[in-house]
């Protein structure tokens, strides 16, 4: 049997070569990384009788007849279930209007713009792409000005190279790419000036440090830590990357906090421990018998307890309560970056997203299409239509029209 990375790297081998039927089979299954997804567009319907859902993570989508497309990757299917009756549930854009953002999907010269992270709660970083997902610019949505503002160019270093994963802050924009369709282990780490300029190659790696699962920029060094445990770091201004003392069984989440896995089987197993990588200071999270598959930031965890049904808390215990009936989350182990995560299916139509701070739950996206979904950002294009297409007793809606812009959330902005 092939492994998920051969399918992976099949997948993309296939994107790079070809061009990509508009909302076709290739965009809606071809992972941006090698064995774990990060978010991409979804292109085909959530199936009315069941969601996939998520904590801030990849959209998934389900044909109506039984087949599934997906990037390659563990999830739970539930059945969707009515919303709490007691909590009103109201559409992402009047929930939170001052966390929706219009943004444009082709630039100027005809590439496409793809939401790649928020930078902050005024800022959106885009990458451009001349072809699908091969980012050939960076750009930044402001959303205070409404105005797109190119930055500079994407190097490709090698045949085959793909940006992987992004992050940015007032000073700097940095990412990380590979070459997945090859076998090599290796990664390069990239920066540039946040107000736009020539992007600067900080190093290239291989072994158990170019595989990098998160990665994050602080004032003055890029940040990442890998598959095995380990947090790791480089100057901006270069230099030889190193591992941060301490951080051998600890997998970075947004910095400067970290956490360490319990014993257990993989996506059964706990988060047991939260360091904050820039004081030293730990905690251990507290947790009851029966507890499973608990993730944690610094403000909330979420996990299922014994009974089967989904609970939040603080990391420390306090503040324990069920989730709403229907909440589920996928067996793969994922981060807590945001308190916003995707929650449930919205009946057979829409999604929801639930607020762990406020305990608001609002729906999102659009009736029959897909979405985007990253740490950070949910994003749409309202004037897409759905159309079905049924073969071999399986059906799936492919996205047909709109491409003008995409209605995104940046969740940085949603009000606390």
């Amino acid at each position: 049997m092939r492994s998920e990375e051969d399918l992976v790297r099949t997948l993309r081998a296939a994107a790079d070569q070809a061009k990509p039927l508009p909302g076709g089979l290739t965009e809606a299954v071809a992972a941006r990384r090698r064995g774990h997804t990060k978010g991409q567009w979804a292109r085909m319907a959530l199936a009315a009788a069941a969601v996939v859902v998520l904590a801030g993570g990849t959209a998934f989508a389900l044909s109506s007849g039984g087949g599934q497309a997906g990037p390659a990757t563990q999830v739970t299917v539930t059945s969707t279930t009515e919303p709490d009756e007691e909590k009103p549930v109201e559409h992402v854009t009047q929930a939170w209007p001052e966390a929706i953002a219009k943004v444009p999907r082709v630039a100027s010269n005809g590439w496409k713009y793809r939401p790649v992270a928020a930078i902050g709660p005024a800022a959106i970083l885009l990458a451009a792409d001349k072809s699908f997902e091969k980012a050939g610019r960076v750009a930044v949505y402001d959303m205070a000005s409404k105005a797109t503002h190119d930055l500079g160019a994407i190097p490709e270093p090698q045949r085959g190279y793909f940006v992987q994963e992004w992050a940015g802050n007032d000073q700097h924009v940095v990412w990380y790419g590979e070459t997945p369709n090859n076998k090599d282990i290796w990664a390069d780490i990239w920066v540039m000036p946040r107000p736009g300029g020539e992007a600067r190659r900080l190093t290239e790696l291989t072994g158990d440090q170019a595989q990098i699962e998160v990665l994050n920029v602080t004032a003055d060094h890029v940040v990442w830590s890998v598959r095995k445990g380990g947090v790791y770091r480089i100057p901006l201004t270069g230099g030889e990357p190193e591992k941060i003392q301490g951080t051998d069984d600890l997998h970075l989440n947004a910095w400067p906090w970290a956490f360490a896995f319990g014993p257990g089987k993989q996506g059964e197993r706990n988060q047991t421990r939260l360091v904050n990588l820039e004081t030293g200071n730990s905690m251990d999270i507290a947790l009851l018998e029966g507890d499973k598959g608990v993730i944690c930031n610094e403000n909330k965890c979420i996990g299922t307890q014994e009974s089967g049904l989904m609970f939040s808390q603080g990391p420390q215990g306090d503040s324990r309560k069920e989730l709403p009936d229907g909440v589920s989350l996928h067996t793969a182990e994922d981060r807590l970056q945001d308190d916003v995560i995707n929650a449930m299916g919205g009946g057979p139509k829409l999604p929801l997203a639930y607020d762990l701070r406020s305990e608001r739950l609002v729906s999102f996206g659009k009736e029959g299409l897909g979405y985007w979904s990253l740490p950070g950002i949910l994003a749409w294009d309202d004037d897409a239509k759905g159309v079905q297409k049924c073969e071999n007793n399986s059906c799936t809606t492919e996205e047909k029209g709109g491409g003008k812009e995409l209605t995104v959330v940046n969740l940085k902005a949603v009000p606390r």
